[in-house]
């Protein structure tokens, strides 16, 4: 009736009123902030991409609520899409996340991470079963077990002549000098001291006959001395002497240094070794293996429909949560960034029971 030129204008006019409406409802730029949070600790880095705020319902569940902008000194100014908004009313505790796999674990409820314990615990016990079946298998026995203990042997060989490997085995051996001058100056010298008295009269008693006869040739009598030798091991052992001194220096910060560095040096020989890799690439791929690899099998499927489900949110359909997903795109674009989730009083203590570290509580500020 009005031709195609007033058909074109007035889908254009309709577009444009969508948009027009949708852009009310989103928050920009220059938008007002409708809450402010401060850091405890200060910062005077801002930031000028934005993080994304969440609200976090009773049911441990999340939802996409504003935006949030770090900007000079610690102030976290905050855009809501809804302020009017229910959930918000008792949801108005801050905290800042790194937006990392340790948030969803958090927010997950209690008995969402128990289930998630315990298929853990299924799959390790599966996966202790399948490689000791591995490693009992005829099949591993005949063709992979000389291969690696000689690429072990070679390893350790290699690791304990390494630079760094001498270096911290010297600074544990002067770490223990003063430990064993203690336990030798005091520990030990008691012991011996409380022996030695009663060792004397012992030998002048066992040797009075050849305290008389000072001009013939006779052997002391050492009986006493071996006594007194055999009564110190035995206080020794009694008191664990050698067990406490030897856990003082295991104890020790250069002790830990040395296993440390003996342990990653033995085990990049190893990874270096060409037998190594070629056994690895063999046991990958040996077909003859995977039937000793079935008490494994069910644990692990469990757990991989399980996690998607508590983390991500994942269920039978049903997308991807908001909060997964910007957690998922930081993980595969190796840009993390920050995430803003406001909490109930009684949600912030028990995320932060959980874990004092991760999250960053976030104080109340003014507005600007």
């Amino acid at each position: 009736m009005f031709g195609r030129p007033a058909a074109m204008a007035a889908s254009v006019g309709l577009a444009i009123l969508f948009l027009s409406a949708g852009w009310t409802a989103l928050p920009t730029r220059n938008a007002p902030s409708t809450l402010a949070y401060r850091l405890p600790d200060g910062d005077p880095a801002a930031g000028d991409e934005g993080m994304p705020v969440f609200v976090l319902r009773p049911d441990h569940s999340t939802l996409r609520a504003g935006v949030a902008r770090m900007q000079t000194g610690g102030r976290i100014d905050v855009t809501l899409y809804d302020p009017s908004d229910p959930e918000l009313t008792q949801e108005s505790e801050g905290l800042l996340f790194n937006a990392d796999l340790r948030v969803m674990w958090l927010l997950a409820t209690d008995e969402e991470r128990a289930a998630l314990r315990r298929g853990i615990e299924k799959l390790g016990v599966g996966l202790r079963d399948a490689i000791d079946a591995v490693l009992r298998s005829p099949e591993f026995n005949d063709e992979y077990r000389s291969v690696l203990k000689d690429v072990g042997r070679q390893a350790i060989d290699t690791a304990w002549h390494h630079p760094g490997t001498k270096a911290a085995y010297d600074e544990l051996v002067r770490s223990a000098e003063p430990v064993l001058r203690e336990a030798i100056g005091r520990d030990l010298r008691g012991i011996v001291m409380k022996r030695a008295e009663p060792m004397v009269w012992d030998m002048l008693s066992a040797n009075v006959g050849s305290v008389l006869k000072l001009f013939q040739d006779q052997p002391w009598n050492l009986t006493p001395v071996e006594q007194a030798l055999e009564g110190i091991q035995r206080d020794v052992r009694e008191q664990g002497l050698v067990e406490k001194t030897t856990q003082r220096i295991l104890d020790s910060w250069q002790a830990k240094a040395f296993m440390q560095t003996f342990a990653n040096n033995a085990m990049d020989a190893a990874v270096r070794d060409p037998r190594m890799r070629d056994a690895v690439h063999r046991l990958l791929t040996d077909q003859r293996l995977g039937a000793y690899l079935t008490p494994a099998s069910q644990p692990a499927n469990e757990l991989a429909r399980l996690a998607p489900q508590i983390l991500f949110g994942v269920h039978p359909q049903s997308d991807l949560n908001a909060l997964a997903a910007y957690i998922f795109r930081g993980f595969i674009t190796g840009r993390p960034g920050q995430l803003v989730i406001l909490t109930s009083p009684r949600q912030r203590d028990q995320i932060l029971a959980l874990d004092r570290f991760a999250p960053r509580p976030l104080l109340y500020g003014v507005p600007q």
